[in-house]
């Protein structure tokens, strides 16, 4: 089966330097694959995007030479497959109409924990959210970068949300919908996100669908031990700043050698498909930013 990878941003700001860490992780690993690399625009939750990001991503991915197969896809074209998918669920009583809020659910036991209070009701659309019913028994992940995981989904999630009330696809729906779309066999990204994918593999299940083999990176961390995000004061990549492509391979644990310095990107990515290995990142979860590079 051809190796097929992707990079998956939210437009909610321009790419910070964790972020194009990801995006070069994932690059480097599916050329060395000799497999295809694309790019998916998370463009779902539009509160929370901003102006234009999505642009500048891709204009920053592009000057850094960063080259994707296939064309751009953007979720917010594809909210009839997400729709289509959760109605399909609910017909074959995998899923069902919830009215809880959130504040309802801690109030009845005290975490974010779903108790099922909505899986008998026979809910109308309004107002309603949809949850994938979650039965018992484990998911076990085996992450090829952070080792086996398992996860009870009663224990920590109980029954998930894959429609919001207001309409929109959860994260979780879309991901897993459009990674099958799309023939994705590999999954390199965050270990923030290794709490998602039991989520995710239930729902592929539930789906009929393939589980992708998974990698997921340590994140790049200020000084303070937190993730690289615009919430905590990451500056946006200048894709011209020179030093730019060899400080991220040197997060990745690559030293870019001394006849290679002032290179273009595309000459360092080259060079550094022969050095690099992902395995180089086992059972990390976080890689320390120099201080200037977070700020």
């Amino acid at each position: 089966m051809k190796y097929v990878g992707r990079f998956a941003p939210s437009p909610t700001g321009p790419l910070h330097i964790g972020s194009l860490v990801t995006a070069v992780a994932s690059f480097l690993h599916a050329r060395q694959a000799g497999g295809e690399w694309l790019v998916r625009i998370e463009d779902i939750d539009p509160p929370r995007e901003a102006p234009g990001a999505a642009a500048t991503i891709l204009r920053t991915l592009e000057a850094l030479g960063l080259e994707w197969d296939r064309e751009v896809l953007y979720q917010s074209s594809r909210m009839a497959a997400y729709a289509a998918a959760a109605e399909g669920l609910i017909g074959a009583r995998l899923a069902f109409r919830c009215s809880c809020t959130r504040s309802t659910i801690r109030a009845d036991n005290e975490t974010r924990r779903y108790p099922g209070t909505c899986r008998r009701k026979r809910l109308a659309t309004a107002n309603t959210a949809i949850r994938a019913l979650v039965d018992p028994g484990i998911i076990e992940l085996d992450d090829k970068l952070q080792g086996t995981v398992v996860t009870h989904l009663t224990d920590t999630t109980g029954d998930y949300v894959i429609v919001r009330r207001d309409g929109l696809p959860a994260y979780h729906l879309a991901a897993v919908v459009d990674d099958a779309a799309a023939g994705i066999t590999t999954v390199v990204r965050g270990v923030d996100l290794l709490d998602s994918t039991a989520a995710h593999m239930h729902l592929q299940r539930l789906l009929g669908l393939r589980t992708p083999d998974y990698y997921h990176l340590p994140v790049v961390v200020n000084e303070q031990g937190q993730k690289l995000s615009k919430q905590t004061g990451a500056t946006a990549v200048v894709e011209a700043a020179p030093g730019v492509a060899a400080s991220v391979l040197a997060l990745l644990g690559l030293e870019v050698p001394a006849e290679l310095s002032g290179a273009q990107p595309k000459t360092l990515w080259q060079w550094a498909l022969g050095h690099w290995a992902i395995e180089m990142l086992r059972a990390r979860r976080a890689i320390a930013a120099p201080e200037q590079m977070g700020q």
